[in-house]
């Protein structure tokens, strides 16, 4: 998920651990919002967390900027004081949320997951297809009932294929999903970490889940039922270590 925050810090640590962080959560931290708006021209962000008070444009008028270019980004506007007014305003322009600081990080966490899901036409943390459910909140994934062990990155790129399902994605999406243009790796890298999840999603018995859509990128399909796996059933870690069990 890619958070960018717009205003003079951001609304958690971006450099440090917190057990209320997970990994999946990629942040970006701008002080204005004549910034915010020239990073929103170049990247899809999952959700934009803005003050109400910025140093070029009020925050209502970053949220009323955002939605005439047409941008469907998410967006929570959060402050120490808003207005009763202020707060009508902002979800009369477009905001999905408006927030009262101080918060605990955890109300604030929940809040931007569920804003993520509803943005992407889901009402449930778990999305399922076929036998693959995937928990947006425990970033757990399971097949059959039985945990499919992921990194961090085949993770994250399964993630934008079930918010994305029945939509052709570009590597390009992935990238910026994975890396919001700061590491900037070569496009290769996409197809390497679709080639790790199809071989962990082959030996769960649904090869099928990822279909490549030639020339365009790739798509998630229903795989149909678990297919069984002949012979020793490999058992991926987060690691990439292999341990391999009797079928």
């Amino acid at each position: 998920m890619l958070v960018l925050h717009v205003g003079p810090k951001p609304f958690w640590p971006l450099n440090s651990v917190h057990p209320a962080i997970d990994r999946s959560v990629r942040s970006e931290h701008v002080t204005s919002g004549l910034e915010a708006l020239e990073l929103l021209r170049l990247y899809d962000y999952d959700i934009v967390l803005t003050r109400a008070e910025l140093p070029d444009i009020s925050g209502l008028d970053l949220i009323r900027r955002v939605r005439l270019a047409g941008k469907r980004a998410p967006m929570l506007l959060a402050d120490h004081e808003v207005a009763g007014s202020d707060r009508i305003k902002a979800l009369d322009l477009g905001a999905d949320d408006v927030l009262t600081l101080p918060c605990e990080l955890a109300e604030m966490l929940a809040r931007v997951r569920a804003i993520v899901r509803r943005g992407q036409g889901h009402t449930r943390s778990v999305l399922h297809l076929g036998p693959v459910e995937l928990s947006l909140d425990s970033h757990e994934v399971r097949v059959a009932g039985e945990p499919l062990h992921l990194s961090p990155r085949e993770y994250a790129v399964l993630e934008l294929l079930f918010l994305k399902k029945g939509v052709t994605l570009r590597k390009d999406a992935f990238l910026n999903h994975l890396y919001c243009g700061t590491e900037e790796p070569e496009m290769k890298t996409i197809d390497v970490i679709i080639c790790r999840l199809r071989k962990k999603l082959a030996a769960a018995g649904v090869g099928q889940l990822i279909g490549t859509v030639w020339g365009c990128g790739y798509i998630l399909r229903d795989p149909g039922p678990v297919r069984p796996v002949p012979g020793p059933v490999a058992a991926w870690g987060v690691d990439g270590g292999v341990s391999v069990a009797a079928a």
